[in-house]
C-alpha cells in the first residue's frame, strides 16, 4: 500500500520568513511611508480647505464684477469708491457685494452680480431706524446720490 504523504524537502517552505530586510530596505520603506503620510495629509487638509477657498474666490469675482460695471458702464473712477466687497451672506443670493462710494461714506448700496450686474438695495451705515433703510425723502436731506 502507498502512503500519500507529502514529501519532505530540504529547502524552506513559503510559510519560513525569508533573512529580515536589510537596513537600506527599512529605510527605503520608512521614507516611502513618510511620503504616502503627507501627501495622504496634503489630500485630506485640501479638501478641507477647499469650501473656504471656493468662497474667497467667489467672493473676489463678484466684487471685480461690480468694480468693472461701475467704472466701464457707470463711468466712476477708482477714486470715487470707498469700497467694493464681496460678501457671502445668508440671504439670497448667497453672494452680493457692498459698494460705498467717497461722496457718500455713510451710505451702502447692495449688487447682485449673478450674470448682469443690478443694483438691489441700499441703506445707511449705522441706522437703527428702518425708515432710514432705502430712505428718499428729500426734506430730511438722504436722497441717495448713486441710484441708477
Amino acid at each position: 500500500m502507498s502512503s500519500s504523504l507529502p514529501s519532505v524537502s530540504s529547502e524552506p517552505s513559503l510559510m519560513q520568513s525569508a533573512e529580515p530586510p536589510s537596513p537600506e530596505m527599512s529605510a527605503i520603506r520608512r521614507i516611502l511611508r513618510a511620503i504616502l503620510t503627507a501627501l495622504l495629509s496634503l489630500i485630506i487638509i485640501a479638501g478641507a480647505a477647499s469650501p473656504f477657498v471656493a468662497v474667497q474666490y467667489q467672493k473676489h469675482v463678484f466684487a471685480e464684477r461690480v468694480h468693472t460695471y461701475l467704472i466701464q458702464q457707470k463711468h466712476y473712477t477708482a477714486d470715487e469708491l470707498s469700497s467694493v466687497k464681496g460678501i457671502w451672506g445668508m440671504m439670497l443670493p448667497a453672494f452680493y457685494v457692498e459698494v460705498i462710494f467717497k461722496d457718500e461714506p455713510e451710505r451702502v448700496y447692495t449688487y447682485f452680480a449673478h450674470g448682469e450686474v443690478t443694483l438691489m438695495s441700499h441703506r445707511l451705515i449705522h441706522s437703527t431706524d428702518p425708515i432710514d433703510v432705502n430712505e428718499t425723502d428729500t426734506s430730511k436731506g438722504a436722497v441717495p446720490k448713486h441710484l441708477e
